[in-house]
């Protein structure tokens, strides 16, 4: 079996690798993992509204985005939940409890 031959260069990182150039301005890949632990406070708005919606669905959207950008084996550590508790939690299709919401979303400053 022939080896496949790959390519030596680097893999650029968010800062130094550009989508695209237009009249001088830089637009650069969408991370939102790092959206996401960078503002907490408009996640928790957003979960909020989505409380007073009565949007099941966009809460749980909301919140499975920030347990996967928080690390979901941190917070499983943090909150002494199992993972399969945790994803039960994100999962649009399960009901989970007030108590689960709540130790998750309490784990949120404690995890890192």
């Amino acid at each position: 079996m022939a080896k496949v031959k790959t390519s030596k260069k680097p893999r650029g990182s968010l800062k130094t690798s550009t989508r695209t150039k237009v009249k001088g301005l830089k637009f650069y890949e969408f991370d939102p993992v790092k959206w996401f632990v960078e503002n907490p406070e408009t996640v928790f708005e957003g979960l909020t509204q989505a409380l007073r919606e009565g949007d099941k669905e966009a809460f749980q959207e909301i919140l499975e985005g920030y347990v996967k950008a928080k690390n979901i084996l941190n917070i499983s550590k943090v909150t002494k939940l199992s993972r399969a508790t945790i994803y039960e939690a994100i999962d649009k299709t399960k009901n989970p409890s007030l108590a689960t919401i709540c130790k998750i979303m309490a784990a949120f400053e404690k995890a890192s």
